[in-house]
């Protein structure tokens, strides 16, 4: 006996659905990309915000990449373990460190930055420019909703 197969996606399933499928497949492309460089898709993401944006600290970059501080600490430490990112002291404030981009990870973070495009490409490919702006309309309401609805209580 067949299992059934689930009925395929359309306008009328769940946002939560369509939203956590999405985020899935691009998660999915990201770690296909990135992969080649021994990478996963936060590790990337990280690298590509430093190499842009520059150094910074690691409670900054977490707000950068939308992350806790303790979840980019980690990610941070495996970028070190590869010598990708460096991370010194800061020398204006005592208990913070700075993180920037390697020699290593700067050789590294342009290729990942055209995987990123690429697949960003991919990700828009057949909507038209007033449904990607609505598109990022919407998503941002979305994560504005999800960003109230788990900040504590007064």
């Amino acid at each position: 006996m067949q299992d059934p197969l689930p009925p395929p996606l359309d306008v009328n399933a769940p946002l939560i659905k369509l939203i956590g499928t999405a985020r899935r497949q691009i998660r999915q492309a990201f770690w296909a990309k990135f992969a080649v460089h021994g990478l996963t898709p936060q590790q990337g993401w990280i690298l590509r915000v430093l190499f842009a944006q520059g150094p910074m600290s690691l409670h900054c970059l977490s707000q950068w990449v939308f992350m806790d501080d303790p979840t980019a600490c980690r990610i941070v430490k495996t970028l070190q373990d590869k010598s990708l990112v460096d991370s010194i002291p800061d020398p204006a404030h005592g208990r913070r460190n700075i993180i920037s981009v390697s020699r290593a990870g700067a050789k590294v973070a342009p290729a990942l930055e055209a995987l990123a495009e690429e697949l960003g490409q991919d990700l828009e490919a057949g909507l038209s420019e007033p449904e990607r702006l609505q598109l990022r309309a919407t998503l941002i309401k979305v994560i504005a909703n999800l960003t109230r609805s788990a900040a504590p209580a007064p």
